[in-house]
């Protein structure tokens, strides 16, 4: 592991580098791709991310119209022309549908005189339910390049136009249009098809017929011997297909004036003629939706889009969402641990660099390649990635210097350890020959100089020096340790203070063993915290039995120091009392817990719990130099 860390680490710039942190490095490289990973789980199928990506793409194609209109101007179709059924052909012929056998009469009318021009195919995108005008009938049969579109829906007869109309036409399709959940019409009008192969009527609510643009299309392939077949048409249900929208101009001609026998069909010869409705959109007859380039469009301008872009073949493909999410999981795994180990400033450039370059690199796929590349939700992934990287970066940094905060602790208390192991041998070594030197020499005054009493009381304070110098050696440095064990040396501290102040002591031994496996260093700091508290009882409690219970329970090590007397409220322990503070130190240094609370076997008074797990105490080794 250091080793293939150690490769990673000389990839990385001089300034990422986390000297003699190769745990750190790897912590963070590790939460930071599962929190990006996270992070792509949860917002790779949210459907607000989905409403914001129709409102990017709508965006995209304003862009793309922008950059494609400084180029050049709006082309003409040469495709396709419409006629279009507007508010004064509504008026001057005093028709409003072509549900009745007057109406069909003057369509039949107007599809002779087009058909005089020449056209490829007639497309009629009007609502024919209801009637089925014979002359209608005999104009469909005797050019037989007529295509109508279906309204309605195709469950029940009367939604259809007349049986004998639809056996008579070229060819018909269902005329709907796929409208996205913003109320945005981008997506071809075909059937989409679902993993099995079966139409997925889901988006779309067509039964197992061709839609209006599919029909269009065969029929074309068929009569000019060229573009796409619909057998190549198999767009997944789960990879949409979007219209080009390219503000291409169709020659349009008003209804009304295609009944007039001298009309010019000049732009009609060899196209398809698409006749629609574009008159004012009222309550039950919505002929106009929104496209990403305008408002207020008719639908037969809309199916002459799709169908255009078929014939050009300019379909703008969406990416499939399989390969989608799994390199959407790629980017949030590389981002997060990326953005786990950067500085701020490095991550915060990063963070703004990719997002640019990946909204450049969408604009640029659909541009020029025709490909809806999704940005919302590797934005959202990027920016969830870099809050969560952040948030990993300063929290292992944070535990990092916490964790050298106590190897400085650590280390200071060693040489202080030290330093007191040294005054205590020079106090032993030459500070008690010098006092027992003295001593001798008082005894030798007071053999000389019987009659004074100044010898004898020098020998007697001299006495006590000594043993008062021998208690401060021992305090510095408990030798007790070393030469009686660790249970004797606490049950030592306990006898020194029912000796020194007339206190019943108890001392339970729980388990019997001696050897707990732990670092001299522990049996140390666990000394002196006893210490500490048995100081405590017999300066502040006023008890009068205090028990000391130590025992070892699964791989835990629990030190116990109970008194009877008045005890304290542990809420009210002052956070910067020395003694306790250096108890709380001490237990940090080694990891223990330690906690006051009210004992259970006394009335009142006061326990200090100590634990310690014993597999969490490896033998350490620290430097004090």
């Amino acid at each position: 592991m250091r080793v293939v860390l150690a490769s990673i680490k000389r990839l990385l710039i001089p300034s990422m580098w986390i000297h003699g942190r190769d745990s750190l490095l790897f912590q963070r490289l590790f939460w930071g791709a599962l929190a990006g990973c996270v992070a792509t789980l949860l917002l790779a199928e949210s459907t607000v991310l989905e409403s914001m990506e129709l409102s990017m793409l709508e965006w995209r194609y304003r862009v793309s119209q922008k950059l494609y209109s400084a180029v050049q101007r709006p082309a003409e179709s040469r495709d396709i022309s419409i006629i279009d059924f507007d508010d004064l052909s509504q008026f001057d012929i005093g028709i409003a549908r072509f549900n009745d056998d007057h109406a069909q009469s003057v369509l039949a009318t107007a599809i002779e005189h087009i058909e005089k021009k020449g056209p490829a195919i007639i497309v009629i995108d009007l609502d024919l339910r209801g009637a089925a005008n014979s002359e209608l009938i005999s104009v469909i049969r005797k050019y037989n390049n007529v295509v109508i579109g279906l309204f309605g829906s195709l469950e029940g007869s009367t939604d259809l136009p007349s049986r004998t109309i639809m056996n008579n036409v070229r060819a018909y399709g269902y005329d709907e249009l796929i409208q996205e959940n913003n109320g945005l019409i981008c997506r071809l009008p075909v059937n989409y098809r679902d993993s099995q192969g079966d139409i997925d009527t889901s988006s779309i609510s067509a039964a197992p017929v061709p839609s209006l643009t599919e029909a269009v299309i065969n029929l074309h392939r068929q009569i000019k011997g060229v573009g796409p077949s619909t057998q190549i048409l198999n767009f997944q249900s789960d990879q949409p297909a979007y219209i080009n929208f390219r503000r291409i101009q169709y020659p349009s001609v008003s209804f009304r004036d295609v009944l007039e026998s001298d009309f010019d069909g000049s732009k009609f010869k060899d196209r398809i003629v698409m006749i629609g409705c574009s008159f004012t959109k009222r309550r039950e007859e919505p002929f106009k939706r929104r496209t990403p380039l305008e408002d207020n469009v008719p639908d037969v301008v809309m199916h002459a889009d799709a169908i255009q872009t078929l014939l050009d073949n300019q379909v703008i493909y969406s990416f499939p969402k399989n390969i989608a999410h799994h390199l959407l999981l790629l980017l949030g795994a590389a981002f997060g641990a990326v953005a786990s180990i950067l500085p701020l400033s490095t991550r915060t450039a990063t963070y703004l660099t990719s997002g640019m370059v990946l909204v450049g690199t969408a604009q640029i796929l659909f541009e020029g390649f025709h490909m809806a590349l999704p940005v919302v939700p590797p934005l959202a992934v990027l920016t969830l990635g870099f809050s969560l990287g952040t948030f990993i970066y300063l929290d292992t940094d944070l535990r990092q210097r916490n964790k050298e905060l106590a190897q400085a602790r650590e280390s200071m208390q060693v040489r202080a350890e030290e330093e007191r192991q040294r005054i205590a041998e020079d106090l032993h070594d030459e500070t008690l020959p010098a006092l027992s030197a003295v001593a001798r020499m008082a005894d030798k005054l007071s053999a000389d100089l019987d009659d004074n009493p100044v010898p004898r009381q020098m020998r007697e304070k001299l006495d006590q020096a000594v043993i008062e110098m021998r208690r401060v050696i021992n305090d510095l440095h408990p030798s007790v340790l070393e030469t009686m064990g660790f249970k004797s040396a606490l049950e030592n501290l306990l006898s020194i203070l029912t000796r020194d102040h007339e206190i019943e002591g108890n001392f339970m031994d729980g388990d019997g063993h001696d050897d707990y496996k732990i670092t001299n260093f522990t049996k140390l700091q666990l000394y002196r915290i006893v210490q500490e508290a048995l100081n405590n009882v017999g300066k502040h409690s006023k008890a009068s039995v205090v028990e000391l219970k130590i025992e070892k329970i699964d791989q835990q090590l629990t030190i116990a120091v109970t008194d009877n007397g008045r005890g304290i409220d542990p809420k009210l322990i002052r956070k910067d009392s020395h003694g306790l503070l250096n108890i709380r130190q001490r237990a940090q240094l080694i990891g223990a817990q330690v906690e006051w609370k009210k004992p259970v076997k006394f009335s009142s008074g006061t326990e200090l719990s100590l634990k310690i797990n014993m597999d969490e105490n490896p033998v350490k080794k620290v430097d004090a130099t």
